[in-house]
C-alpha cells in the first residue's frame, strides 16, 4: 500500500518536469525586412517554356535539334531556345529566335555543328529557352 502511494505522489512530480521542458519557437519574431539599397522588385515570371525537343542527325552529320516552345502569357512573347551540346568536355552551342503567339506554342529547329555520330556515342544535350533580350 506504501508502494502504491508513493508511486501516485511521484508521477505527477515526474510529469511536471518533463512538460516544463517543451519546444519553444526559435527564429525571428517578424518577417525580414527588405535590403535598405533594393527596393523590393518581383522578379517577371517565365512566361516561355520548352514544351518538347527531340534530336537527329542531318544528311552531313550534324545535330539536327527541334520541339516546340510554349507560352504561357496572353501575349505574344519572343524567346532564344539554346541548345547546349558538351561532347568529351567540350561545349558547342546552336541559338535560334521564336517567336509565340499568346496562350500558344511555336516550333523551332536549329543545327549545332557537331558530328551527329560523335554525339550519339558521348554526348550530353540540354535545351533551355530565355525571353529575348535577357541574358
Amino acid at each position: 500500500m506504501k508502494r502504491r502511494t508513493f508511486v501516485t505522489a511521484l508521477l505527477p512530480a515526474l510529469s511536471a518536469g518533463c512538460l516544463s521542458s517543451l519546444p519553444r519557437a526559435t527564429g525571428p519574431r517578424g518577417p525580414p525586412e527588405a535590403p535598405a539599397s533594393e527596393p523590393g522588385e518581383t522578379p517577371e515570371p517565365d512566361h516561355l517554356s520548352i514544351e518538347t525537343f527531340d534530336y537527329e542527325g542531318t544528311d552531313d552529320d550534324q545535330l539536327r535539334a527541334f520541339g516546340t516552345v510554349d507560352n504561357r502569357s496572353p501575349e505574344e512573347r519572343t524567346g532564344v531556345v539554346r541548345v547546349r551540346v558538351t561532347v568529351d568536355d567540350e561545349e558547342t552551342v546552336g541559338t535560334t529566335e521564336v517567336t509565340v503567339p499568346g496562350d500558344s506554342t511555336a516550333e523551332f529547329e536549329t543545327v549545332v555543328p557537331v558530328s551527329f555520330e560523335t554525339f550519339r556515342r558521348n554526348g550530353q544535350l540540354q535545351v533551355t529557352v530565355e525571353a529575348a533580350g535577357s541574358d
